[in-house]
């Protein structure tokens, strides 16, 4: 490697390593972040453990900084099915996360198993407390690392490392979160409907030790807030149905999520518009309060497909357009999910309408049992 840039991408590449080595100094592992969170929502809070109706599958995907020549690949997968027939039940869910960096080079595999109590407030208002249990593995490929001293400023590397390698390659905990979820719905308003939704999780609870150097190096709690608004245009007559196939309405979902993880922070902002079928999306990114200093600026596109009443598909990619200088080195970002719903779907044969309270046949129970956006 004998270019300037090609010098520059290496060296963000190692210092990003280093990042995400836990106990190689005082530096701390930071959680993967999705542009997409309002499409891997159990992932960043189990109080959404089967908050809609039904069965939902998601796949998420997320190649981050391609411009970095190992660049970060992450792979999410996520179930949740309501189970309104179990008392106090809100539903069972299943999450499991690979991350990689580079070719292998530092590998995260979790597999989490979660569950959710669902608690009436009124009949158009519904909270739910959420908690999960994963077991994560996490292993680094020492020998494929490249470290500082081995580079050349002119001919990258070409020098053998002082390091002293290690023994341990391999790390396995335990860990937990807990998260909590409000949800109001509203109709004949202004406009056809509304739907509010307000979340607080905590993860890492009680910080597991992830070193591989065997020092004590806690992962640190991350806390997460996020909210959302779903503003429905001219929804017709057919409300039972969500207008899933209804070319004539609108669905406006403007939200943000905020993660602070140690001394880590960052919130994003923006706006995700539904029409007919086709989603469009802008929101940014960032790790201050100044607006005019956003880190990324993310644009979605994408489709939800009905296949029937009660069942779709949503397919949604995202790009994530780095502001700062640093887009020279890293680049973009890009993010792919696939989500499955199926609304009538129960494992032990209970209705999925209503839910909170027999006594409540109103439309806002309904509202507040369908798939939002």
């Amino acid at each position: 490697m004998n270019t300037y840039t090609g010098i520059m991408r290496k060296l963000v590449f190692t210092a990003l390593l280093f990042t995400l080595i836990a106990g190689a100094g005082s530096l701390k592992a930071q959680d993967p972040i999705f542009s997409q969170f309002y499409n891997n929502p159990i992932y960043y809070n189990p109080g959404y453990i089967g908050l809609n109706s039904g069965f939902r599958a998601r796949f998420n995907y997320r190649d981050q900084w391609t411009g970095i020549p190992e660049d970060f690949k992450t792979y999410n997968f996520s179930l949740d099915v309501a189970e309104r027939a179990l008392p106090g039940s809100g539903g069972l869910g299943l999450l499991v996360l690979s991350d990689k960096a580079g070719t292998g080079l530092i590998k995260a595999n979790n597999v989490g198993l979660g569950t959710a109590a669902r608690v009436p407030l009124q009949e158009n208002m519904v909270a739910q407390v959420g908690f999960m249990v994963s077991f994560v593995q996490k292993s680094i490929n020492w020998d494929a690392l490249v470290f500082p001293d081995q580079l050349h400023p002119r001919y990258g590397n070409i020098y053998p490392t002082t390091f002293d390698t290690p023994d341990k390659n391999r790390v396995t905990y335990p860990d937990f979160s807990v998260g909590g979820v409000y949800r109001f719905a509203e109709t004949g308003t202004t406009i056809a409907g509304i739907q509010g939704t307000l979340g607080v999780a905590v993860h890492h609870v009680f910080e597991p030790n992830e070193s591989f150097l065997n020092l004590n190096s806690p992962l640190p709690r991350k806390l997460v807030i996020n909210g959302d608004l779903v503003l429905e245009v001219d929804r017709g007559r057919s409300s039972s149905y969500r207008n899933y196939r209804n070319s004539g309405s609108f669905k406006f979902n403007p939200g943000f999520i905020y993660e602070k993880q140690a001394d880590f922070s960052t919130y994003s902002i923006g706006l995700n518009i539904l029409k007919s079928s086709i989603y469009l999306g802008a929101w940014f990114r960032n790790q201050t309060f100044d607006l005019f200093k956003a880190n990324d600026a993310i644009f979605s596109i994408g489709v939800n497909a009905p296949f029937n009443k009660e069942t779709r598909m949503k397919i949604m990619y995202s790009y994530d357009y780095i502001i700062p200088d640093l887009r020279t080195a890293a680049r973009s970002s890009h993010e792919i999910s696939i989500v499955w719903e199926f609304d009538q779907f129960s494992m032990f044969g209970g209705s999925s309408n209503g839910g909170f309270n027999p006594g409540y046949r109103g439309g806002r129970v309904r509202e507040m049992e369908c798939c939002p956006f």
